[in-house]
């Protein structure tokens, strides 16, 4: 009984079984038939994240890997990078522009508004200038009074070229008396001369001036200044507008032809600057060739003193010590000195500082 039943019950069940297995190997079979219509992907490997740092540095700079130009187009948007910092240029100093050639032994120079003679004495001395005829607009007596120190410069200026010595062999020197030698100081080709009240502004008035065929080198105004005119500064101004237009007029006939030059020498800043020397140079017909800082230490013994004599107790005022410049002028027209390219310029442009 038993048996049978289990024999009965034993047959649904491994057909229940078979029917499942059937089931299960359709559904496989169907998966498998989902998966091969599905397309293939590949499990890429991951990168660390240095490599990938590194590889889209080296794609963004164009080739070449990192450096200058990764750091050039990491920069490229937005803001642009900072410009490099210049270190500054040590460039060596520029070399001091030598001065014009001026005072040579051979110069005829001539001096007006002189003060104490030291610097007629200076070029004597200092430059071995053999041809000065300086001069002053004082009296002798009023010379004396305002500048005791003048009588002492004049009588140095004046003094007669020591003698020529020869040296010999045995280290003597003895005076030369040769037959050739010149007998006076005018012969040697020496001449120093003083003269009093002399008006810079009216030179051709003068006998001295006007009946000598002499022409000169140069005509010389050092810190021309009219003093204490008057305390109103336009006043000032104009007075010593007038004084630089009348010497300028008055100096140019006494000029050689061509290398003749007019030198003055004023101090730099207010109120000088108002007074428009390259102007008043052009009014008298002369052109600016050149202006140039002056330099007290190229005329040994040469003291600046004011126009209206000495300081009791000296002061401690030094005209020297104060910066100064020098003008050149040269008659219009005949200005071979200067540059050829310059003279279709202006007169305030055509001057070279130095």
């Amino acid at each position: 009984m038993d048996e049978a039943c289990l024999a009965t019950n034993a047959q649904p069940i491994s057909l229940i079984t078979g029917v499942h297995s059937q089931g299960c190997q359709c559904l496989l079979t169907l998966w498998l038939l989902i998966e091969s219509l599905r397309p293939t992907s590949l499990e890429i490997p991951t990168m660390s994240k240095k490599r990938k740092h590194t590889q889209n540095r080296s794609t963004k700079g164009g080739g070449g890997g990192g450096g200058p130009a990764s750091k050039k187009h990491r920069h490229s948007k937005g803001t642009p990078p900072a410009p490099p910092k210049k270190k500054p240029s040590q460039q060596p100093p520029q070399p001091h522009r030598p001065l014009p050639p001026l005072f040579q032994s051979s110069s005829i120079v001539l001096l007006v508004g002189e003060g104490d003679f030291s610097f007629a004495l200076s070029l004597r001395r200092a430059l071995g200038v053999r041809n000065i005829v300086a001069t002053c607009h004082d009296s002798e007596a009023d010379l004396d009074k305002k500048y005791p120190q003048a009588k002492e410069n004049i009588a140095a200026l004046l003094a007669p070229p020591e003698p020529l010595k020869t040296e010999y062999a045995g280290g003597e020197e003895e005076e030369c008396e040769d037959e050739d030698r010149p007998t006076s100081a005018a012969a040697a080709g020496v001449d120093y001369q003083v003269h009093y009240s002399i008006d810079a502004t009216a030179l051709m008035k003068r006998r001295i001036f006007s009946k000598s065929s002499r022409r000169y080198d140069f005509v010389v105004f050092m810190f021309p200044h009219v003093g204490g005119a008057t305390r109103d500064q336009d006043r000032q101004v104009r007075y010593n507008q007038q004084l630089l237009a009348g010497f300028f007029k008055s100096a140019r006939p006494l000029l050689k032809p061509v290398t003749g030059s007019v030198l003055v020498t004023l101090f730099e800043g207010f109120p000088y600057e108002l007074w428009n020397i390259r102007g008043l140079a052009k009014e008298a017909g002369l052109a600016t060739r050149v202006s140039f800082g002056f330099e007290s230490e190229m005329y040994p013994g040469y003291a600046h003193v004011r126009t209206l004599g000495n300081i009791e107790g000296g002061g401690g005022w030094k005209g020297e010590d104060r910066t100064a410049r020098m003008y050149m002028f040269g008659a219009a027209g005949e200005g071979s000195l200067m540059n050829p390219k310059k003279k279709r310029r202006d007169d305030d442009d055509d001057d070279e500082d130095r």
